[in-house]
């Protein structure tokens, strides 16, 4: 069921003024013959990152902070879709009418019933100049359209940032949000209250999780409780084979300095 989050009452506030941004310079600006998304568009990074938060936030919906925001395209009526990640795995598609004055709508990623407005999230879509997620903070990517193609298998690793060691890990399923829920869940359930983040996605590849850890000052002997552990560095890498995979990002943790020790966590394909 398509969760479309409602704006009301004081959410409403929120919505005029996410509106207000574009009145002054539609005319001017709207290039694509949607002012909402053209303002958006033209935005510096941070500032369109902030504008987005707020309006997931003030729409009610839960998000720690936006890991990944890209453009997925128009539809025949050129309403703009952009999808937002937050920090603990959660994805939204927020939904830009072309019409003047007319409200944006929110909807959870994923959704089974609602189409377009409910994703597939992170896939370029109608006329999309490029949508590509990027988690490390650097923004989206633009440039061809690179939607996987059909019966593209998915994958996803979250992790904690150091000292904690927490991860999660998931691979070579068909339902992109699917996998992404369940590796944010494993990694959070590890991890308590600590934030689990977003750090690769896998598509139709092998993937593999390396750490590289250090014994805690506080434990005997490190074992496998994350209690034992401090994590100095995670390492991933994707190939053909999950051996290769996993070799890869062992070798790269190898070239590390300080004499941390490589712990393969997860590897699948």
């Amino acid at each position: 069921m398509l969760r479309l989050l409602s704006l009301c009452g004081v959410r409403l506030a929120l919505l005029s003024g996410f509106i207000a941004l574009v009145l002054p310079v539609a005319g001017a600006r709207a290039q694509t013959g949607n002012p909402l998304h053209d303002q958006l568009a033209g935005m510096e990074e941070t500032a369109r990152r902030a504008e987005v938060f707020r309006f997931i936030t003030g729409s009610a919906a839960g998000c720690q902070a936006i890991s990944a925001i890209a453009f997925s395209g128009f539809d025949a009526a050129r309403t703009a879709y952009w999808d937002s990640r937050c920090r603990e795995g959660a994805m939204y598609r927020m939904a830009l009418p072309a019409q003047r004055n007319a409200r944006p709508r929110l909807a959870v990623c994923g959704a089974t019933t609602g189409g377009i407005e409910s994703g597939p999230c992170f896939q370029a879509i109608g006329t999309a100049q490029a949508a590509v997620a990027s988690g490390d903070g650097r923004g989206v990517s633009t440039g061809p359209s690179a939607a996987p193609p059909p019966g593209s298998r998915f994958g996803a690793i979250y992790a904690t940032d150091a000292p904690m060691a927490a991860w999660g890990f998931g691979n070579g399923g068909a339902d992109r949000l699917a996998v992404n829920t369940q590796a944010v869940r494993s990694c959070q359930t590890m991890a308590g209250r600590v934030p689990c983040k977003f750090v690769e996605e896998i598509v139709n590849r092998c993937g593999a999780l390396v750490q590289a850890v250090s014994r805690h000052p506080n434990a005997v002997a490190m074992t496998g409780d994350l209690s034992t552990m401090v994590l100095n560095r995670n390492l991933t890498a994707t190939a053909e084979t999950a051996q290769a995979a996993e070799a890869a990002a062992l070798d790269s943790c190898r070239r590390l300095p300080g004499g941390s020790t490589c712990r393969v966590v997860a590897t699948g394909c």
